[in-house]
């Protein structure tokens, strides 16, 4: 859901495959940072953003109904894209911009059109309109994305008329989108349901798309949370449908509320078995969008219940707890923000001076007394080891890939590999006595 509130091969003693992990480089860390906590004029926008910024987001979302911006019929309120023209260009970021003619379950159109069909030569030539309107708006922002649509598999269900028509507008105005922005990327945004549930719909809908847009919250019908389990499974049939387009996650979140059988730690979980997941598939998922920011206050959460039209307490727990710091005074933050940085700087996002802990803990196999050292490191890892020597060494990825072998010594060269968590196992008598994860961190 939408926030309607302002938005080579390495050679060792022998030659290994390696497929990367996630890293700057090819993928992009984005945050919803349209939340602010209560003290806005203390903890505001700027304040925000930085908190993106420092852990190593490189895009923004930028999120408008097409009703929010054509306020009646070929009148615009482009104040929000005459201040994005003037602040993301000059902090040199990119923004995914997302304009919803229909967000999850409304119909966000102007109101001459309500009953219009989205495959209306009407529809099309007036969203087209509005697309002028805003190119001439933004003449200095960079589109990493434009995503036309929000969740809107939830308002068309089932019902093929809808989805077709929805196809027969999407193709058009994505045509034209590209002669205003030449080489842009364009998108359209469905829920992970709706994209499993409704597979052929969506592929049709899809067949033109550059990047597969998706929402992701692990929920239940209830709006409990499902197990963090579910994650790397989800992700294995995502990639299995799309694998031939990069997948970009415009919403990414998991609530903490009790309601929701969820918690802070739980939360927490939920950052490191994303980023465990999305290592495996680094090539297939180009971006994940962390939403939000903040936690709502409730007030708001209140106006997204009739905004929506639910009233169930879990959705609006759901909806008020997503966020990465709490909303109370300039706020806090939650566990989770401290996982993602921790996560990023990993994987290279970052060099904020943080104490992470390991991803997983050490397996120390028949008591041996090893140590590892230094942890996160550079070039070089020492190896303490009492009782004499062992065998060998074999460092592997997070995809259990091998990426080093070693005969016995007491200090090794890592500085070929890239920043990342890597797996150290030890080998005596050709039985496996240690296994430690480490982090190299440059």
């Amino acid at each position: 859901m939408r926030s309607i509130i302002f938005t080579a091969t390495l050679f060792f003693l022998v030659i290994y495959n390696y497929k990367a992990q996630v890293n700057s480089t090819n993928n992009r860390i984005s945050m919803d940072i349209s939340t602010n906590a209560q003290n806005s004029n203390i903890f505001n926008y700027d304040s925000c953003f930085a908190v993106g910024d420092n852990l190593g987001m490189s895009s923004v979302g930028l999120f408008q109904s097409w009703s929010a911006v054509e306020t009646s019929p070929l009148n615009y309120n482009m104040m929000i894209f005459n201040i994005a023209n003037l602040y993301y260009p000059a902090v040199n970021m990119p923004v995914d911009l997302t304009i919803a003619p229909i967000n999850t379950n409304v119909k966000e159109v102007p109101s001459d059109l309500t009953s219009t069909a989205f495959s209306s030569t009407v529809m099309i030539s007036r969203f087209n309109r509005l697309l002028d309107s805003i190119k001439v708006h933004i003449p200095n922002v960079t589109l990493s994305s434009l995503v036309i649509g929000s969740e809107h598999d939830v308002f068309m269900g089932s019902n093929t008329t809808l989805w077709a028509d929805y196809t027969t507008f999407y193709n058009a105005v994505m045509i034209h989108a590209k002669t205003l922005w030449p080489g842009l990327k364009v998108a359209t945004e469905l829920t992970f349901d709706g994209i499993i549930n409704h597979n052929t719909l969506a592929q049709t809908l899809n067949t033109n798309s550059d990047y597969i847009g998706v929402s992701y919250y692990p929920l239940n019908s209830n709006f409990t949370v499902k197990p963090i389990s579910t994650i790397p499974v989800d992700f294995a049939t995502l990639v299995n449908l799309y694998s031939s387009k990069p997948i970009n996650f415009y919403q990414y979140g998991y609530p903490s509320s009790a309601t929701c059988n969820s918690s802070d730690a739980l939360q927490s979980q939920f950052i490191t078995q994303t980023f465990l997941s999305w290592d495996v598939y680094a090539s297939n998922i180009r971006m994940i969008d962390f939403t939000w920011i903040h936690d709502l206050s409730a007030a708001a959460v209140n106006s997204l219940s009739v905004y929506y039209g639910i009233t169930n307490t879990a959705f609006l727990e759901y909806l008020r707890t997503i966020g990465l710091r709490t909303w109370n005074n300039n706020g806090t933050d939650k566990p989770a923000l401290n996982e993602l940085r921790c996560q990023a700087k990993q994987r290279g996002f970052n060099n904020l001076p943080l104490n992470c802990p390991i991803t997983s803990l050490n397996k120390n196999k028949n008591n041996a007394l090893i140590s590892i050292y230094p942890n996160p490191a550079t070039d070089i890892l020492n190896i303490d080891i009492e009782g004499g020597k062992f065998d060998g060494i074999i460092i592997c990825d997070v995809l259990g890939n091998r990426v080093g072998q070693y005969s016995f010594s007491e200090q090794i060269n890592i500085s070929h590999l890239n920043n990342g968590v890597y797996s150290l196992k030890v080998f005596k008598n050709q039985n496996e006595i240690f296994n430690a994860k480490f982090i190299i961190s440059k």
